[in-house]
């Protein structure tokens, strides 16, 4: 496997933060938040910045495994039921509700929406098959991306309504209300992953450092946002729009992240002592951890007051509580787990 970075680390610790920004958003703002200029900002932050980044960290890490075909496939399997596990522990009380009768509502496509779990399981068994493909060439990596990114779109003029055949679509593409994140359009990050990967271990990436290179770069990032951010933000916080775009937006956001995760890595090097950096490399490092704690969290409280809180201060509370208590169960998962292995 490749080794970890600390930039890896931070990039998804920031991811963290404003993936649980987003949640809270979408699940407890009222609608007239969530449709704000406000409300669509924050939905961007939880857009570009979060799964694309955890899903372009997961292929590159893939890419430096030494894991066998049969190995990948059964890690991926593991996700995919780890993702459904999910799935039910964040709706408990919605499907608790539902029994009750208190709620009149189908409970399977919650059960079974497609979030990045499923998508991160179905991901990883498709490098595995492709995976000595994808050793042969940049090229043809390249060419998967494209076609990943092309299909997640086109795919949308395929549906079905056959109930059954629906569920399974809905992994691969926007088939349903509760596709989320299929694999197409959303394979194509993890393969970018991949590619950044073998550009790393193939080209001298040093020029990057120089002082022009940082002044050029930066101008041009300014310059990339100040054409381009409307575009993106009309994008991000129209969730269909942005669960199942196509190809024109996915190059828009590999451009974004490139100058992103190079700014990162610059304020890395000038912050990363910090307690700060230090706490939100501590996130990224759990964030499987994290991830699963915090939508339990906001899942089960959702049920209870969907789009129903007002005050942008109270929402700014929740999202402080939450962040607070899944830090601090992460924590403690993190040291009984190593009490009981120091007992074995």
């Amino acid at each position: 496997m490749a080794n970890r970075t600390p930039t890896a680390d931070l990039l998804k610790g920031i991811a963290a933060i404003l993936m649980i920004q987003v949640h809270i958003i979408e699940l407890f703002a009222t609608h007239d938040i969530f449709k704000s200029n406000i409300g669509q900002l924050l939905l961007f932050l939880g857009g570009p910045p979060v799964a694309p980044v955890f899903m372009i960290i997961f292929g590159y890490f893939i890419a430096g495994s030494k894991k066998s075909t049969f190995q990948l496939i059964l890690r991926g399997a593991k996700i995919i039921t780890l993702g459904i596990l999910l799935n039910l522990a964040l709706n408990f009380n919605l499907i608790l509700s539902v029994n009750k009768g208190l709620l009149d509502i189908d409970i399977w496509p919650y059960i079974f929406g497609v979030d990045i779990l499923l998508l991160a399981g179905l991901s990883i068994i498709c490098i595995a098959l492709l995976k000595k493909a994808l050793d042969r060439s940049i090229i043809l990596v390249i060419v998967f991306i494209i076609i990943s990114a092309f299909l997640g779109n086109f795919l949308l003029d395929h549906t079905t309504e056959q109930p059954f055949l629906k569920y399974i679509l809905s992994l691969f593409y926007g088939a349903s209300t509760w596709s989320y994140f299929p694999l197409f359009p959303w394979l194509a990050y993890s393969l970018t992953g991949i590619l950044f990967y073998k550009i790393q271990q193939n080209y001298d990436l040093n020029l990057l450092n120089k002082p022009k290179i940082k002044i050029i770069l930066g101008a041009c990032f300014l310059l990339f946002l100040t054409l381009t951010i409307q575009y993106a933000i009309t994008i991000s916080s129209d969730l269909p729009a942005y669960y199942h775009h196509g190809i024109i937006f996915f190059l828009w956001v590999i451009s974004f992240l490139f100058f992103y995760t190079f700014f990162i890595n610059q304020i890395d090097k000038l912050f990363g002592g910090t307690i700060l950096f230090v706490y939100l490399k501590w996130l990224g490092k759990n964030i499987t951890i994290v991830y699963i704690i915090q939508w339990i969290i906001i899942g089960n409280i959702a049920t209870e007051i969907y789009k129903t809180v007002s005050n942008p201060f109270y929402l700014l509370l929740w999202f402080a509580s939450v962040l607070l208590i899944s830090s601090g169960i992460c924590y403690s998962w993190i040291k009984i787990k190593e009490m009981l292995i120091k007992r074995q």
